[in-house]
């Protein structure tokens, strides 16, 4: 099963503003079990491109896509939000990296 990062940036000085969206997007998308299920979500940390937010969902099986579309779909409950941005990154498990070029694992 991959895991979809999903990592979002925004100014220091749009906390508060950050703060009550998140509230409001915790209420409109909770977790969907369906979909995968969430290892990290929220997790905040300064960087010189401002405040950087990290989500980890680990994706069922054949879910990849309908992760993706619903991690859209929440980030941009936040595009109101002057300053905010995104990017996504699917990552593979070891095992799944090691049956890609033909290889299992012990």
């Amino acid at each position: 099963m991959p895991y979809l990062f999903v990592n979002v940036w925004f100014p220091p000085h749009k906390g508060q503003e950050m703060g009550k969206k998140a509230l409001e997007v915790l209420q409109k998308f909770p977790e969907d079990s369906s979909i995968g299920k969430t290892i990290l979500q929220g997790a905040l940390m300064r960087t010189k491109n401002g405040i950087k937010g990290i989500t980890i969902t680990e994706v069922n099986e054949g879910k990849l896509e309908a992760a993706i579309d619903r991690a859209q779909e929440i980030v941009d409950a936040y595009s109101e939000i002057e300053g905010v941005n995104a990017r996504f990154d699917i990552l593979a498990t070891l095992a799944e990296s090691m049956e890609m070029i033909g290889l299992k694992m012990p």
